[in-house]
């Protein structure tokens, strides 16, 4: 079902507290809404586009596909996020596909109109720099510490204490992509913790 505007607006109000009535108006004047099923691709790689989404409703993965036809899960994210490819920031082709897990709606909007919208509105600038910039290095730095430091199972933990949502709305196949293992070895982990809580 299609959200509404009053219904949009609550929710970045609610994802982002920072912002006002005014900058809130100001970021949805460059967004569009759309909504995807499950397994739509929303943003295709090969691109040179500078569009990042918003999650209003659901969760999203963006992958690649090796030559062997298998697909690697390189981010999952889920409402509340802005998501997408870091290479908006290049000048280079993105990478990957950006597809929706489940029912999804979403915001999607071009970098370089809110950089340009951020040098007119401080707290434009801000949710750029905050929610967008510092996000995007705390998640790129937290994720290789634990592929440096954890093993599976403390992975698998870590990134549901990080967003318990993903138990909900993702498949354990794009959750053990994510994690470089195999779907076996999360269904193992899980069984090996329901024992602990017997």
């Amino acid at each position: 079902m299609e959200l509404t505007q009053v219904k949009i607006k609550e929710l970045v109000s609610l994802y982002f507290p920072n912002l006002g009535d005014a900058e809130i108006d100001i970021f949805l004047s460059i967004c569009k809404y759309g909504e995807a099923k499950n397994k739509e691709i929303i943003l295709k790689r090969g691109r040179a586009d500078k569009y990042l989404l918003l999650i209003l409703k659901g969760s999203a993965r963006a992958y690649q596909t090796t030559k062997e036809g298998i697909e690697i899960t390189n981010h999952l994210r889920s409402e509340g996020y802005i998501f997408g490819e870091a290479l908006v920031f290049s000048e280079k082709l993105q990478m990957l596909d950006i597809e929706a897990i489940g029912e999804l709606h979403y915001l999607k909007f071009d970098i370089s109109e809110l950089e340009r919208l951020g040098f007119k509105n401080e707290k434009i600038m801000y949710f750029y720099l905050n929610n967008i910039l510092k996000e995007a290095i705390l998640t790129l730095s937290h994720r290789i510490n634990t592929f440096v430091a954890l093993t599976p199972a403390e992975r698998y933990k870590d990134l549901i204490e990080w967003n318990p949502k993903y138990l909900k709305t993702t498949f354990d196949k794009h959750i053990a992509s994510f994690l470089g293992v195999t779907p076996l070895t999360i269904h193992r982990i899980k069984k090996s913790w329901q024992k602990h809580i017997k």
